[in-house]
């Protein structure tokens, strides 16, 4: 058996897909529990949430969740959300894998752009995004409600 068959990319497609996910989703949003987890996932799906995982050896190292829209200043595009690989496994080229796979989807969907929020303590994300050819257009902003 050849290594490669050990290590894919597959799209989650039901809530038991996302399962093993959580660990990963946790890591960048430790205050997330399993019942918050799956609530907003059955709300996500339906309104269009996508994700994919690098899955190895039966277990996923890395998530890489998006949503497709159309703007006005942008036509269509991909937004990446949680984009994750496990500690232990990153600059391996996991997430380099993920983000590429999203980027030829959003290519055959026609999209205009891709796009992302990164948390601004994020330094090793900015990095990456970058490196990745990624530029900061403008500021996301919040208000807590």
């Amino acid at each position: 058996m050849s290594i490669y068959t050990l290590m894919s990319i597959i799209e989650l497609k039901t809530i038991d897909d996302f399962s093993p996910a959580f660990a990963l989703i946790k890591q960048q949003n430790p205050n997330i529990t399993k019942k918050i987890f799956a609530a907003n996932l059955k709300k996500m799906l339906p309104q269009g949430y996508r994700c994919i995982a690098w899955k190895e050896k039966g277990a996923y190292l890395g998530v890489c969740g998006f949503w497709t829209g159309t703007r006005f200043w942008c036509g269509d595009f991909i937004d990446l959300d949680n984009v994750v690989v496990e500690e232990k496994a990153r600059s391996r080229g996991i997430g380099k894998k993920l983000v590429a796979w999203a980027e030829k989807e959003a290519r055959k969907m026609g999209c205009a752009q891709m796009g992302l929020d990164a948390y601004t303590t994020s330094h090793r994300a900015h990095g990456f995004y970058f490196r990745e050819g990624y530029i900061i257009k403008g500021y996301h902003f919040i208000k807590p409600l």
